[in-house]
């Protein structure tokens, strides 16, 4: 509505709709961020903690040092939940179908989800490798513009 009134400054067409559809926008994002602390943040709280105790991971006791190959159950998990999370993105859809008819089907719209979806489910999993490690920040980066 500012970049209406101020910079277009042009009046709102239809105000006491517009100010109703916004009403309508915001009790759906309280209703949406409610049904996802109370279903989905507590579910993936648990899996966190189920993934990462020491009996799943195959440790005897809380002292021993746990080696980052022990969490691969972690890694496997992340980069599915990337992958699928990718996938099913409406916007990735829209622009690869988009990509698709520009470039008059040399680029296939399935082929550059499934891409998208690769690279994002990759990087989950380096980012909790990274994670797990407590490895900096800056040496993955200084590995990619090294390797180019």
């Amino acid at each position: 509505m500012g970049f209406q009134l101020l910079i277009i400054r042009k009046p709102l067409a239809h105000p006491r709709k517009t100010i109703i559809g916004f009403f309508y926008i915001l009790l759906g994002i309280v209703f949406f961020l409610e049904g996802l602390d109370l279903a989905l943040f507590p579910l993936g709280s648990l899996m966190a903690e189920q993934l990462t105790t020491f009996e799943f991971l195959g440790v005897n006791s809380p002292d021993e040092v746990v080696s980052w190959q022990a969490y691969y159950w972690v890694y496997i998990f992340a980069a599915s939940i990337g992958f699928a999370t990718a996938l099913a993105e409406p916007s990735l859809l829209a622009v690869a179908l988009k990509a698709e008819q520009i470039s008059g089907g040399t680029i296939r719209a399935w082929g550059l989800r499934i891409s998208v979806a690769i690279g994002v489910g990759f990087g989950l999993a380096l980012g909790t490798f990274r994670i797990v490690t407590g490895s900096e920040f800056y040496l993955y980066i200084i590995g990619v513009i090294s390797s180019s």
